[in-house]
């Protein structure tokens, strides 16, 4: 069955609620046609935060990645 990012949404909750913590969140944009790259969008203070490229790699890609081992890479769009 192929990822959709209706299968990420329910795994993200938790996620959310840590950037949260920090006045942060994130937006699920669109994933690639083989699921293998998420495209999200940063919001609030974590869109200017240099701890950002951390976050996305520690406590967003690696917790999708247990449920979902087909996701290798998270893009952060700009706008």
């Amino acid at each position: 069955m192929k990822t959709t990012l209706q299968d990420i949404a329910p795994h993200i909750s938790s996620i959310r609620e840590y950037l949260a913590l920090d006045g942060g969140d994130i937006e699920l944009v669109r994933l690639s046609p083989d699921a293998s790259t998420l495209y999200v969008r940063l919001l609030g203070s974590c869109r200017t935060c240099d701890l950002s490229p951390t976050t996305i790699q520690l406590g967003v890609l690696e917790p999708l990645k247990r449920h979902f081992p087909s996701l290798q890479a998270i893009e952060v769009l700009k706008d």
